[in-house]
Protein backbone atom coordinates (compact mmCIF):
# COMPACT_ATOMS: atom_id res chain seq x y z
CA UNK A 1 0.00 0.00 0.00
CA UNK A 2 1.36 3.45 -1.07
CA UNK A 3 0.92 6.23 1.35
CA UNK A 4 2.25 10.13 1.09
CA UNK A 5 3.41 11.65 4.18
CA UNK A 6 3.28 15.05 4.12
CA UNK A 7 5.51 16.78 6.32
CA UNK A 8 3.92 19.83 8.47
CA UNK A 9 6.00 22.33 9.90
CA UNK A 10 5.45 25.13 12.02
CA UNK A 11 5.08 28.30 10.62
CA UNK A 12 7.25 30.08 13.24
CA UNK A 13 10.03 27.53 12.86
CA UNK A 14 9.63 27.91 9.07
CA UNK A 15 10.08 31.86 9.47
CA UNK A 16 13.37 31.51 11.96
CA UNK A 17 15.17 29.39 9.10
CA UNK A 18 13.82 31.71 6.17
CA UNK A 19 16.00 34.19 8.80
CA UNK A 20 19.00 32.89 9.58
CA UNK A 21 21.88 33.91 7.65
CA UNK A 22 22.89 31.38 4.90
CA UNK A 23 25.74 29.76 6.90
CA UNK A 24 24.15 29.60 10.16
CA UNK A 25 21.45 27.72 8.16
CA UNK A 26 23.57 25.32 6.28
CA UNK A 27 25.42 24.59 9.98
CA UNK A 28 22.01 23.96 11.49
CA UNK A 29 20.75 21.80 8.31
CA UNK A 30 24.42 19.63 9.29
CA UNK A 31 23.26 19.11 12.29
CA UNK A 32 20.03 18.02 11.23
CA UNK A 33 20.82 15.48 8.39
CA UNK A 34 22.01 12.54 10.89
CA UNK A 35 18.40 12.07 12.17
CA UNK A 36 17.40 11.98 8.62
CA UNK A 37 19.70 9.69 7.48
CA UNK A 38 18.65 7.49 10.20
CA UNK A 39 15.18 7.31 9.66
CA UNK A 40 15.81 6.87 5.40
CA UNK A 41 18.30 4.22 6.73
CA UNK A 42 15.99 2.25 8.64
CA UNK A 43 13.33 2.24 6.01
CA UNK A 44 15.81 0.89 3.81
CA UNK A 45 16.62 -1.95 6.07
CA UNK A 46 12.86 -2.50 6.38
CA UNK A 47 12.69 -2.85 2.87
CA UNK A 48 10.39 0.20 2.33
CA UNK A 49 10.61 1.56 -0.66
CA UNK A 50 10.39 5.46 -0.29
CA UNK A 51 11.04 8.72 -2.05
CA UNK A 52 11.03 12.18 -0.81
CA UNK A 53 11.76 15.99 -1.43
CA UNK A 54 12.03 18.83 0.85
CA UNK A 55 9.59 21.76 -0.33
CA UNK A 56 10.52 25.26 -1.40
CA UNK A 57 9.12 27.78 0.85
CA UNK A 58 5.51 28.55 0.84
CA UNK A 59 6.06 32.09 -0.58
CA UNK A 60 7.11 30.39 -3.91
CA UNK A 61 4.21 28.62 -4.45
CA UNK A 62 1.04 29.09 -6.50
CA UNK A 63 -2.08 28.52 -6.44
CA UNK A 64 -4.36 28.00 -9.56
CA UNK A 65 -7.99 28.10 -10.03
CA UNK A 66 -10.40 28.04 -13.00
CA UNK A 67 -13.84 30.07 -12.09
CA UNK A 68 -16.16 30.31 -14.50
CA UNK A 69 -13.76 29.39 -17.52
CA UNK A 70 -11.23 32.21 -16.29
CA UNK A 71 -7.79 30.63 -14.48
CA UNK A 72 -6.50 33.01 -11.36
CA UNK A 73 -3.55 31.94 -10.18
CA UNK A 74 -2.59 33.86 -6.65
CA UNK A 75 0.41 33.83 -4.72
CA UNK A 76 1.01 30.70 -1.87
CA UNK A 77 -1.15 29.09 0.07
CA UNK A 78 -4.62 29.99 0.05
CA UNK A 79 -5.33 29.16 4.06
CA UNK A 80 -4.10 31.30 6.50
CA UNK A 81 -2.65 28.55 8.92
CA UNK A 82 -0.18 27.82 11.97
CA UNK A 83 1.70 24.88 9.75
CA UNK A 84 2.77 24.63 6.10
CA UNK A 85 3.86 21.73 4.16
CA UNK A 86 7.39 21.19 3.82
CA UNK A 87 8.09 18.26 2.39
CA UNK A 88 6.56 15.13 1.90
CA UNK A 89 7.74 11.31 1.52
CA UNK A 90 6.05 8.73 -0.63
CA UNK A 91 6.61 5.24 1.10
CA UNK A 92 5.28 1.17 -0.10
CA UNK A 93 4.12 -0.31 3.22
CA UNK A 94 2.28 -3.26 4.34
CA UNK A 95 0.04 -1.45 6.04
CA UNK A 96 -1.17 1.80 7.95
CA UNK A 97 0.87 0.47 11.68
CA UNK A 98 3.97 0.59 9.09
CA UNK A 99 3.47 3.92 7.78
CA UNK A 100 2.62 5.29 11.26
CA UNK A 101 5.70 3.46 12.38
CA UNK A 102 7.60 5.64 9.98
CA UNK A 103 5.84 8.95 11.16
CA UNK A 104 6.86 8.00 14.45
CA UNK A 105 10.47 8.32 13.36
CA UNK A 106 10.24 12.01 11.16
CA UNK A 107 12.80 14.60 13.28
CA UNK A 108 10.19 17.31 12.90
CA UNK A 109 7.69 15.45 15.08
CA UNK A 110 9.07 17.94 18.39
CA UNK A 111 7.74 21.32 16.36
CA UNK A 112 5.46 19.93 13.44
CA UNK A 113 3.14 16.95 12.38
CA UNK A 114 3.20 13.99 10.06
CA UNK A 115 -0.39 13.72 7.88
CA UNK A 116 -0.28 9.80 6.08
CA UNK A 117 -2.21 9.80 3.27
CA UNK A 118 -3.11 6.67 1.20
CA UNK A 119 -3.23 6.33 -2.26
CA UNK A 120 -6.04 5.42 -4.58
CA UNK A 121 -3.98 2.79 -6.67
CA UNK A 122 -7.12 1.81 -8.99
Amino acid sequence: MKYLLLLNNDAAEVQMWRDLPADEAQKLRKQEMPHWESMMGWMAEQGIEFSGLELEDPSQSRVVRVRDGKTVVTDGPFAETKEVIGGYFLVDCKDLDQAIEIAERVPLLGTGSVEIRPLVTQ
